[in-house]
């Protein structure tokens, strides 16, 4: 009987031995599988993270690069009462309606970077009813398709001609702008767009003066865009026609934007390009002058520019940025505006690329 117990117990011994073993052999096919799993799992993520323009993990931490391009005045169209004979329209005409034509010799940078910015000057509507004054500006709904072509990505409304066709000229454009997927900011309009999980956040402002009204509006959209974006970009309508250098409702309005929170700071409106201030480590650009400019068949001056700024996020804070300046002109050629802004080469780049540096030197 003891034989037969001792007997039992130790197949139940050895029975108990063989079910630990294949229990831990199990346990270690499980964890080499799982492990090869995240190797390769791993692997592929860190291929995707540098396939996604920019974006890669170093040591640890998750690096994004957001880059942003900024041009001036865009008028898309003729203004109430002009000549007809080489206007923005007559050259669309001329190039068989081709709305690729105005921005095809720059559209290799737009559609390199993450948001392209523009001021667009005047309104897309088929409204009669115009402002009375001297220059009107209106272009063919349609239009909107050279925003699409050029590879724009969003427009500041907040101008001087943004009403030339009063209300509805302005509903027209909003709503040909939204049915189009352009963004848009100015006025009551706020723009953000999440770029590769970093939100940017555009505003827009007409500044003619530095009134405390105008500052409180100001600081609240900056703590609003603080609040629900991660890099902040004010646009300003100011200065003053034909001016070299910013005055001071420029200087002030700009330090402030600066010093409420915006990371760069873009101006338009003198229609000829002014310098560009470091301030705390911020870029302002006064006047990036016009751009593709249908209000003036032949302006004195088609000095322009492309401002672009790459902004380097580390797990979405902002550490660091630089930037790029391509002179152009707004024409591609010299006798007179054809609407088609084109990067300068070899000694004409240098020269523009010194006067901005000349008209930035006082700050």
């Amino acid at each position: 009987m003891g034989s037969r117990v001792d007997k039992n117990k130790e197949r139940k011994r050895k029975n108990k031995i063989r079910l630990i073993t294949c229990f831990t052999i199990l346990g270690i096919i499980l964890f080499l599988c799982s492990f090869s799993n995240f190797k390769e799992y791993a692997c592929l993520d860190n291929n995707s993270k540098t396939n996604e323009e920019n974006n890669k993990i170093i040591d640890g931490e998750n690096i994004k690069k957001i880059s942003i391009s900024a041009v001036g005045d865009c008028t898309f169209g003729n203004y109430k009462g002009s000549n007809w004979t080489n206007s923005f329209n007559h050259e669309f005409e001329n190039q068989k309606s081709d709305f690729a034509y105005f921005f095809e010799n720059v559209k290799k940078f737009f559609s390199k970077d993450d948001i392209t910015i523009i001021n667009l000057e005047g309104p897309l509507t088929n409204a009669y009813k115009s402002e009375d004054k001297k220059f009107a500006f209106k272009g063919k709904p349609s239009y909107v398709n050279i925003l699409k072509q050029g590879s724009i990505e969003a427009v500041n409304i907040a101008n001087n001609h943004t009403y030339d066709y009063l209300e509805k000229g302005y509903k027209n454009t909003i709503d040909i702008l939204k049915d189009n997927g352009i963004g848009y900011f100015g006025y009551e309009n706020k723009y953000i767009k999440d770029v590769k999980g970093i939100k940017v956040g555009i505003l827009g402002y007409k500044v003619w003066n530095n009134s405390n009204y105008l500052k409180r509006q100001i600081k609240n959209d900056l703590e609003y865009m603080k609040l629900n974006s991660n890099l902040i970009i004010v646009n300003f309508h100011w200065g003053e026609e034909n001016k070299y250098y910013p005055n001071n409702i420029q200087k002030n309005i700009g330090h402030y934007a600066i010093d409420n929170g915006a990371d760069l700071v873009l101006g338009h409106h003198p229609h000829v390009i002014q310098g560009i201030e470091k301030y705390k480590d911020k870029y302002i650009v006064y006047s990036l002058g016009n751009f593709c400019f249908g209000g003036n068949r032949n302006p004195s001056d088609k000095d322009t520019f492309i401002f672009q700024q790459t902004f380097t996020f580390e797990n979405n804070e902002l550490v660091n940025s630089s930037k790029n300046i391509i002179p152009c002109s707004i024409s591609s050629i010299k006798s007179r505006n054809d609407y088609k802004p084109t990067p300068l080469t070899g000694e004409e780049k240098a020269r523009v690329l010194n006067k901005i540096d000349n008209l930035s030197e006082f700050y």
